[in-house]
């Protein structure tokens, strides 16, 4: 999945961790060679990439907003 926002464009992945795998959400600025930034959506005992990805772009659904400073806003006010 992939999101835009203001300042940033935001998109989800999978990875292996272990023998499970954990959902990422990674988001960028949308500036010329700007650093990517990674959100890890934890799911112990998921064994499987597409579930892992499913959890991430729930979790990415959730936010309302990623700042310029590159704060995360959740839809319920909480800020990472």
């Amino acid at each position: 999945m992939f999101r835009d926002f203001v300042h940033h464009t935001a998109w989800t992945d999978a990875m292996r961790s272990g023998r499970d795998y954990v959902g990422l959400i990674e988001y960028q600025p949308k500036y010329p060679g700007a650093e990517a930034h990674v959100l890890w959506v934890v799911a112990p005992g998921c064994v499987c990439e597409a579930d892992a990805e499913t959890l991430a772009d729930n979790m990415l659904d959730q936010i309302a907003d990623i700042t310029p400073d590159g704060d995360v806003i959740y839809r319920d006010g909480v800020r990472l």
